[in-house]
């Protein structure tokens, strides 16, 4: 049984901050040093500095990126600037983005905005064991611990884990559609890609009760946050070594998620292509040679200045034959073509790893990685975990270029994963291989803050 309730988030005041623009940021783990340099200028108290602060040559265990994280959301919070709800509340969120942002072939839509909807509470941690909340992807520790660090500097949840349920019936909508349409919402803040976010802050007792039973029989999806749900499940090990007589209603035995319905039309996947390089005594010809005894080729070939008109039109071919058959697209140094391989049967993908699950085996992520990667080009598990010989692209453009240029030796392009494979593959307790899902669009940090008070208990009816 899934326990979400509401809580007094911590959000920024508007009395005080006038443009929410300027102090929101995307999730700590997408943020490059360029980008963390562009938002430290973009605004003084932008959410940043709290959940990914600089590091300096001079820190040290008492005066370091943690501390000073700590140290100003202490300092917001006294001068106002950050304010607590003095209710508790569930925060429902209405993202708004053009179908313009997603690739070829990603949409049926070319006209008006795709929406999507959730909201924002606290559900209580459990182990994946209890099968209440489950996962699809493996973390690393170092990540790990460094979340971890910032939770205990600064007892606070800076972020949401972006999570997927079954909504089948609508039991939701109803809702959804009385609180969304329940005039101006609190926040109303575009992104700089051009994402618009309105958030309505609901305390209502009667709604609040009505969300909690709809979601009580829910099993939670992790899409998007693993790294910050396995912290929070050792962060809450770690306070009841501290606290040892607590009653479990506590605030480290939640964590903040943000719940979004996988039939919703708005929740989108992105591919993530793949770039081989590295590879020693490689020729394009031999390579197309041995993958003919596995896939049907057919090659697009493209003149200088119209590979940006042909790949976008071999990606709408992958979008649309990808209901039928499995398919990859690819373009190799030194070749002015396009190829579009489609799977002959499954024979291949059971040679390069027997007994494979099946929901693992339906994954286009290993129709590259096993028939491919590992039996002709002989890069294995190891080396992509390790990013030896394999970079990785969001843009497909940027892919092929990398080929082009000659800092790769093979693109390939992939269909996203889908939403009901993230379900099977973890209702089937498998995990999927690194770089298999990118939900867009990412949310956004500082909209809302979970504040963890050890001393402080939270409501369960």
């Amino acid at each position: 049984m899934a326990v979400i309730v509401p809580f007094r988030g911590i959000s920024y005041d508007p009395q005080k901050i006038n443009d929410l623009s300027k102090v929101v940021a995307p999730p700590y783990d997408v943020i490059s040093p360029q980008e963390q340099d562009a938002l430290y200028q973009r605004h003084p108290q932008n959410v940043v500095r709290l959940l990914l602060n600089k590091e300096t040559p001079q820190d040290n265990p008492k005066d370091n990126r943690y501390t000073r994280s700590a140290a100003l959301y202490q300092a917001w919070q006294k001068e106002g600037i950050l304010a607590r709800a003095s209710r508790p509340q569930f925060y429902f969120l209405q993202e708004e983005f053009s179908p313009s942002i997603l690739p070829p072939g990603q949409t049926s839509s070319t006209s008006g905005k795709i929406l999507r909807q959730g909201f924002i509470g606290l559900i209580r941690l459990e182990e994946y064991s209890a099968r209440v909340v489950l996962p699809h992807e493996k973390t690393q520790t170092k990540p790990r611990a460094d979340r971890l660090a910032l939770m205990d500097a600064c007892e606070a949840n800076f972020s949401q884990i972006y999570s997927l349920y079954s909504d089948e019936k609508g039991a939701m909508g109803p809702i959804y559609k009385k609180v969304f349409s329940s005039g101006k919402p609190d926040f109303d803040v575009t992104d700089t890609e051009g994402v618009r976010r309105k958030l309505w802050m609901v305390s209502d007792p009667g709604m609040l009760k009505q969300v909690r039973e709809i979601m009580k029989p829910q099993e939670i999806y992790i899409a998007d946050g693993h790294h910050r749900y396995e912290t929070a499940l050792a962060y809450r090990e770690g306070q009841r070594k501290k606290f040892p007589k607590g009653t479990g209603r506590e605030t480290y035995n939640f964590t903040m998620m943000y719940f979004a319905a996988m039939e919703d039309p708005g929740v989108f996947i992105l591919p993530t292509h793949r770039v081989v390089n590295n590879l020693e005594n490689f020729t394009a010809d031999s390579f197309l040679n041995q993958l003919g005894s596995d896939f049907s080729i057919e090659a697009f070939e493209f003149q200088a200045g119209k590979e940006k008109a042909l790949l976008d039109k071999l990606l709408q071919q992958l979008a649309a034959r990808s209901e039928k058959e499995r398919v990859l697209g690819m373009v190799m140094k030194g070749l002015k073509k396009y190829f579009l391989l489609a799977l002959k049967d499954d024979r291949s993908i059971d040679r390069a790893e027997p007994g494979i699950a099946p929901s693992l085996k339906a994954l286009d992520v290993n129709l590259l990685h096993l028939p491919i990667l590992k039996e002709r080009l002989n890069i294995g598990a190891q080396d992509l975990a390790a990013s030896k010989k394999v970079i990785y692209f969001k843009d497909p453009g940027e892919a092929s270029a990398a080929v082009q240029s000659g800092e790769g030796q093979i693109a390939f392009f992939l269909n996203p994963t889908r939403t009901y494979q993230v379900r099977d593959v973890s209702l089937a307790g498998e995990t999927m291989p690194s770089k298999s899902t990118f939900f867009y669009p990412k949310l956004l940090s500082g909209l809302v803050i979970n504040p963890l008070d050890p001393h402080e208990e939270i409501l369960v009816e």
